[in-house]
C-alpha cells in the first residue's frame, strides 16, 4: 500500500511567470501588453501561457510552455508542443520558459525560429520587427554542481533503477542487484528521497521522476572517464562490427557498440560512418582479428575501454551484435551536439519514457 507520494515541486508561481513575461516584454516600450492568460487545468490542446499583446495596432499572439528545467530534451519536447499549438492558434509565436538553459538548448530555440526565457531574465524574443535578446544574467541562487556524486557506484545503483522501470525495490534487494554495499544503496535511496525522486511504500520505494534524473545524470556524467582508441580499417562498418561480435563471442571478451553504432539500432534511418564499441579486455586479440592500425588522427573505429564495468550492464543482442542499454547509449550521445542530442532525446521519448508511469514521465 502506498504511504507517501513523491511531490512534484512547482517550477516557480504562476504570478512570478506571468512577471517574467511581463518585465522581458517591457523592453520593448513599443509593445502594449493586453492579457496573460495562464492555463489552470492541464489541457494537451492550450499552451501553458497565452499572452495577447498589441504591436503598430496589430494584435499578436505569444504562446509558452515552462518546463522544470532547460536541458534539451525537454525544450525539445516544448517545441513540439508547441508546433502543435500553432495549429490551433494563427499568426502566433511561441516561446519556452525554464529556470535556465543549456548552450545547446538555446541552440535548438534558435534553430527553431522559438523564442526563450529564464528564471534570471534571459531571454530570446524574435519576431515580426520585434528583437529582445539578453544575456548575461544571473541568478541570486547558484547552481549546485551534483558532479562528484554520480561515482561508478552510484551509476552502477541508477542504471540498474532504469532498467526496471517501476519496480519497488527494498535497500537490500537494490544492493545485491547493482553489486554495491547496503550502505552504499541506502545512501543514494537517501539523496533521491531528499531531491523527492522517488514515491515510497510499505514494501519499498520506486523512481517516481526519471526524467529529472535523467536530466541531472546526463548533466554531470563524464564521457572523458573512459579511455577511447581510435583505430582505421579499410572494411565497411558493416563488416567491423560483425567481425567485432564474432571475436567477442569466440574469445569471451565483454563488449557492446554504442553511440551511433548503437543509434543506428534504435533508429534504422540513421547512418553513420563509424564503428564505436566499449571493450572489457585487452584490446589486442581485437586488434590482431580485425587487422586494425592505430592511428593519432579521426579514424573510422573507436574502442573504448570503460571506467566501470557497469557500463556494458543491460547491453542487448540486436541482429549480430550487442549495443548498449538504452540509458547507457542516451548518455553516451545527449552530449553530442546535433545529431548526438537528438537521437538521445528520440531514444528517450520512443524507448524509454513509456516503460515509467504517466505521471513521472510528464514535464
Amino acid at each position: 500500500m502506498k504511504s507517501k507520494n513523491a511531490p512534484v515541486k512547482a517550477v516557480a508561481t504562476d504570478e512570478n511567470i506571468e512577471q517574467l513575461l511581463w518585465d522581458c516584454l517591457a523592453e520593448a516600450p513599443f509593445i502594449e501588453t493586453q492579457k496573460v492568460e495562464q492555463r489552470v487545468i492541464a489541457d494537451p490542446e492550450r499552451p501553458e501561457i497565452l499572452a495577447r499583446v498589441r504591436i503598430g495596432g496589430q494584435e499578436r499572439l505569444l504562446l509558452a510552455e515552462v518546463k522544470s528545467n532547460g536541458q534539451p530534451r525537454l525544450v525539445r519536447e516544448a517545441v513540439e508542443s508547441l508546433a502543435k499549438y500553432r495549429q490551433t492558434y494563427a499568426d502566433s509565436y511561441g516561446l519556452v520558459i525554464a529556470p535556465s538553459f543549456t548552450p545547446q538548448s538555446v541552440k535548438i530555440c534558435r534553430q527553431e525560429g522559438v523564442g526563450y526565457l529564464d528564471f534570471s531574465g534571459n531571454c530570446l524574443l524574435n519576431f515580426d520587427f520585434i528583437f529582445i535578446n539578453k544575456t548575461g544574467r544571473v541568478g541570486t541562487v547558484a547552481k549546485k554542481n551534483y558532479r562528484s556524486w554520480y561515482s561508478p557506484r552510484v551509476e552502477r545503483v541508477l542504471r540498474t533503477i532504469f532498467m526496471h522501470p517501476q519496480r519497488v525495490w527494498t535497500i537490500r534487494e537494490l544492493a545485491i542487484e547493482a553489486q554495491v554495499s547496503v550502505s552504499q544503496a541506502f545512501s543514494i535511496k537517501r539523496h533521491l528521497a531528499e531531491r523527492q525522486w522517488l514515491e515510497e511504500f510499505k514494501q519499498g520505494f520506486s523512481l517516481a521522476r526519471p526524467d529529472l534524473l535523467l536530466d541531472e545524470w546526463s548533466e554531470n556524467y563524464v564521457p572523458g572517464r573512459n579511455v577511447e582508441k581510435t583505430y582505421s580499417s579499410a572494411r565497411t562498418v558493416i563488416e567491423i562490427e560483425a567481425m567485432l561480435a564474432s571475436v567477442c563471442q569466440e574469445q569471451i571478451i565483454p563488449y557492446a557498440l554504442t553511440g551511433f553504432s548503437a543509434a543506428m539500432r534504435f533508429d534504422p534511418m540513421f547512418h553513420y560512418d563509424r564503428v564505436s564499441a566499449y571493450v572489457l579486455s585487452d584490446l589486442s586479440k581485437i586488434i590482431s582479428a580485425l587487422e586494425l592500425t592505430e592511428t593519432s588522427g579521426k579514424g573510422n573505429v573507436s574502442l573504448w575501454i570503460p571506467y566501470d564495468e557497469g557500463v556494458l550492464r543491460g547491453a542487448e543482442q540486436f541482429d549480430h551484435a550487442k549495443i548498449t542499454s538504452p540509458i547507457q547509449t542516451y548518455l553516451d550521445l545527449i552530449s553530442l551536439p546535433g545529431r548526438g542530442e537528438k537521437i538521445a532525446a528520440a531514444i528517450w521519448q520512443n524507448f524509454m519514457r513509456n516503460k515509467w508511469k504517466p505521471q513521472a514521465a510528464a514535464a
